[in-house]
């Protein structure tokens, strides 16, 4: 039995920034039950403060479409910030209700770390951990860089407004009306700003958290299913072949394990990739429509950033679509592997016990977005060409 020294270490480096984005909002779960009293006081002023700058966010950005603007261009621009909102106090709410179903797929994550059984297995969970890292880097270079670039870049390009009443008004980062107070006096304007560019990171860093999460999950199970296929080729091996009746008793527990872990894995992320899928459809082609406007108004600045919120958004799809497109090839590579084993080799006995684990492999393995909207590279392409549509839509009801 191989005996994995280093597997703290290995877990740290697989969760180290899940960890670190979690607990950013408040929901990382933490591994002791009875974390002491100043914890679960973080925690709770982390959720309260979330989702006080979200709801806070939204009514503004409310007030100021249904009170203020009255033009229906400027009203299509904001409209795709109120969606991502809303978008984000979903997927926030969700992962607070998951958190249990997340602690559940942590444990089991650290307990294949626990005990691997080789040092190829080891190696092979943390390259597929090292993926999903790569995948979480890339979404925040993507949104933290296309969001603050927007929340910042756009409105400092902007010159200021000089009403007929002689009234200056300096540009936000998002349009908004606060009831209260004049957003426009200083100090009232910088803090403003700076709060509009907390909310900003705040919902990148959700969106960037449920991304992350479901390629940890999922790149796991892909490493899983290649150490499946290693213990099948093994099966075979002429001067092993009376370890038969225990290897396929391994072989049969790691197939259960794997299924229920992606049963886990599916409850923890059907809603947010749902949700994900369905609001950048719509927020593609809004951002592509605003790009087209910046366009024919020659502003370069605002160009470039919505070039990059665009492919930020694609990108976001494509990581979804990405870890479902590998879960599911490396499943019909396990199929393979076992419909193609050297069954002739084995006692009749042990082979006709083969027909089982072929049927099982034979089951497709799948994630769904809202358990019907299957996550693959067709799917990303259908998702791309839907924003499309909606955008010659909106462009011939608009314009």
């Amino acid at each position: 039995m191989y005996n994995n020294k280093n597997y703290k270490r290995d877990i740290s480096y697989t969760y180290e920034l899940n960890r670190f984005f979690l607990r950013i909002l408040g929901v990382w779960p933490y591994a002791n039950k009875k974390f002491c009293l100043l914890q679960k006081l973080r925690k709770s002023v982390l959720i309260f403060g979330c989702y006080f700058i979200l709801c806070c966010d939204l009514i503004s950005i409310l007030l100021y479409i249904f009170v203020v603007q009255k033009e229906t261009h400027a009203r299509i621009k904001i409209i795709g910030v109120v969606l991502f909102t809303i978008v984000s106090i979903f997927k926030y709410s969700n992962m607070l209700y998951v958190e249990n179903q997340m602690k559940d797929c942590l444990a089991c994550v650290e307990k294949d770390f626990q005990s691997v059984t080789s040092s190829t297995a080891r190696n092979t969970m943390l390259f597929h951990a090292r993926t999903g890292r790569r995948l979480l880097i890339l979404c925040g270079i993507f949104m933290y860089g296309g969001g603050m670039t927007y929340r910042t870049a756009i409105p400092l390009s902007r010159e200021k407004i000089v009403t007929a009443q002689n009234i200056t008004i300096r540009p936000l980062p998002c349009p908004a009306y606060y009831v209260v107070f004049d957003s426009q006096i200083s100090p009232t304007y910088e803090i403003v700003f700076f709060v509009q560019c907390l909310t900003g990171f705040l919902k990148y860093t959700i969106t960037v958290a449920g991304c992350g999460i479901a390629a940890l999950f999922t790149m796991h199970i892909v490493a899983q299913l290649d150490i499946l296929m290693v213990l099948m080729n093994n099966l075979t091996v002429k001067h092993e072949l009376e370890h038969v009746n225990k290897k396929l008793s391994v072989i049969v527990q790691h197939q259960i394990k794997i299924r229920n872990f992606l049963d886990m894995v599916q409850g923890v992320v059907h809603f947010s990739s749902f949700v994900e899928l369905m609001a950048c459809t719509s927020i593609i082609c809004l951002m592509i429509y605003c790009l087209i406007m910046e366009w024919e108004a020659s502003n370069a600045v605002a160009i470039c950033t919505y070039c990059i919120l665009v492919i930020s958004f694609i990108f976001n799809i494509f990581v979804y679509c990405f870890i479902g497109e590998q879960l599911s090839e490396k499943g019909e590579e396990v199929a393979l592997t076992a419909c193609t084993l050297d069954w002739h080799l084995l006692p009749d006995a042990n082979a006709r016990a083969l027909i089982l684990i072929m049927l099982m492999c034979n089951k497709t393995m799948k994630l769904r977005a809202g358990n019907f909207l299957e996550l693959s590279f067709r799917t990303f392409g259908s998702v791309v060409k839907t924003a499309v549509g909606y955008l010659n839509l909106l462009r011939s009801v608009v314009d």
